[in-house]
């Protein structure tokens, strides 16, 4: 037990040496993504550039904004500055708009993730299984149900949401759902389709891929070095940005998104010594629900 302490003493060391005071970089990823979403909105509407061209720089912005919004939930753009929390809440709230997220339930909601990973109460345990199950059935579920008011109630309860929060919350669909139709009304229903609800679903599907199916996957360990994993492939650092590294996330969570990588070197020796799995892009099914059988041979 003592060496187990000692472990994670180490661990919470080197994560602190790698968190910074205030993390302006979350921030300044936010103004270029909106920038980026603007403009290329802007030409493609305007007929500058082609509606597909638009489609796709704004899926890549959909793709990559909830790094914002993830960021944000764990006060991490404020980092040490507690006085600067409302940074953490506005910018959050900001980034959840293109992605139809509501911010106050969904920090609800990642904290009860964070509390139970894998477990049955786990938000994101609808992942679990197959990925062809995955991808054409429970993901597609879940993306309809964004914009199910009944389904958001429903969560504000289920995560423990104050009333003050519902009501955030229940105002919030009201004024998302407002622009959308004004926004048909105002006869620019193909413009919406193509520069906003494809992307949309296009980036959250390869979102929530690599940030909720490839990580946890097979959904069913619960330890400390077991519960995610580490995935190393070339280029992943910025492709998945840094979520490559979601075991780090995990075990210290203050820790901002662009240096999980730095964490994990330092920390690779231990990490290793306790069975983490350190895989490529895609799970390896042989090493999973191996923890029981790593713990017991001291692993």
């Amino acid at each position: 037990m003592g060496e187990a302490v000692s472990t994670v003493r180490e661990e919470s060391h080197v994560a602190r040496l790698h968190t910074p005071d205030f993390c302006g970089r979350t921030l300044r990823l936010e103004a270029v993504l909106f920038a980026v979403f603007i403009g290329a909105t802007l030409l493609a509407v305007s007929g500058i550039i082609p509606l597909w061209a638009g489609a796709m720089a704004n899926t890549v912005f959909i793709y990559a904004l909830y790094t914002v919004v993830h960021e944000a939930v764990h006060a991490n753009i404020s980092s040490r500055r507690k006085e600067l929390r409302w940074i953490d809440t506005v910018a959050g709230m900001i980034a959840c708009v293109p992605l139809w997220l509501f911010f106050h339930q969904h920090r609800r909601q990642h904290m009860v993730h964070h509390t139970h990973t894998n477990e049955d109460l786990d938000p994101d345990i609808y992942a679990r299984g197959s990925f062809l199950g995955w991808l054409f059935v429970r993901l597609p579920i879940t993306l309809v149900n964004y914009f199910n008011p009944v389904q958001h109630y429903d969560d504000c309860n289920r995560f423990g949401c104050t009333d003050r929060e519902k009501l955030y919350t229940a105002l919030t669909f009201i004024a998302y759902s407002t622009v959308v139709i004004g926004v048909i009304a105002a006869g620019y229903w193909r413009e919406l389709l193509v520069l906003w609800f494809i992307p949309w679903w296009i980036g959250q599907t390869v979102m929530l891929t690599f940030f909720t199916w490839t990580p946890h996957h097979d959904h069913h360990e619960t330890g400390r070095y077991r519960n995610t994993r580490v995935s190393l492939f070339s280029g992943a650092n910025f492709l998945l940005q840094g979520q490559n590294y979601h075991l780090i996330h995990h075990m210290v969570p203050s820790v901002p998104y662009y240096r999980y990588e730095a964490v994990y070197k330092d920390l690779e020796p231990i990490l290793r010594g306790h069975g983490v799995r350190v895989e490529g892009l895609w799970p390896n099914p042989a090493n999973e629900g191996h923890g029981s059988r790593i713990a017991a041979s001291g692993g």
